[in-house]
């Protein structure tokens, strides 16, 4: 996963690593924006979920930390998703998420098909699930067309090891649609840097596994979800969206 070859490796396997492109300094004043936006909401807020005061997931990053809605905006990130989505692409979801030493978790095999939208009266549209809150916003699962026209940027704020529970994909399995087939693909375990960020498209069948015990490694990770177009099929509206190009 080369970041000279990143395009073609996306589009074959679903997901490709660009290697050290958060410098440092960068990644200190991002992580210190959640953590200060993370402690004054977690007491008020279903979105920040902790426990024995440690956080390890967060819902509705954009809003509980407007400043990550800037601070992504790394040259190289935002040609990245102008050339993957075009220039009509905006930024619709932000997630965080953490395996704190001694509160470690795992997922099993999955898809992330669902995304956030606005409230709407009435039954769901064609090609969309019915509408659950999550954390207090509506999800859904939107047609096939509109997660094939996404794609996620997952910043690595920690390395990623064989310590804290790497992620794991199946390579070429985002071209199954919403299936979630597993047996006919073979698992890659990723590692990554502070400073990689891995680009993955939601159809890509990934998991991860718990922290080994004893280990002292966090693996903080902002999961930003971006979308080709403003405009969603049958009038649904977006939670969210943050334009690629920048209003003056």
């Amino acid at each position: 996963m080369a970041n000279g070859d990143w395009l073609a490796t996306l589009d074959r396997d679903g997901g490709a690593m660009l290697r050290g492109v958060l410098p440092e300094d960068e990644l200190r004043v991002l992580a210190s924006s959640l953590d200060e936006a993370f402690r004054r909401e977690q007491e008020t807020t279903e979105s920040v979920r902790q426990r024995s005061g440690q956080v390890y997931a967060v819902r509705n990053v954009l809003a509980i930390c407007p400043e990550v809605v800037r601070q992504w905006r790394h040259p190289q990130l935002v040609e990245v998703v102008r050339r993957v989505l075009g220039d009509g692409a905006g930024l619709v979801r932000g997630l965080y998420f953490d395996k704190p030493p001694d509160q470690t978790w795992a997922l099993p095999w999955h898809k992330d098909l669902t995304i956030a939208v606005c409230e709407r009266q009435g039954d769901p549209p064609s090609g969309y699930s019915p509408f659950r809150r999550r954390a207090g916003v509506p999800h859904c699962e939107p047609p096939l067309s509109v997660l094939e026209g996404m794609l996620t940027l997952r910043i690595h704020l920690d390395a990623m090891t064989d310590e804290n529970g790497p992620l794991e994909i199946l390579p070429g399995s985002h071209r199954t649609g919403k299936r979630l087939q597993i047996d006919q693909f073979e698992p890659v375990t990723l590692h990554a840097a502070a400073g990689d960020v891995l680009l993955m498209r939601p159809l890509l069948v990934h998991c991860s596994g718990k922290s080994r015990p004893q280990t002292g490694q966090h693996r903080r990770i902002l999961h930003l979800e971006f979308a080709a177009s403003a405009q969603l099929p049958s009038d649904v509206r977006w939670a969210e969206f943050h334009p690629l190009a920048q209003q003056d």
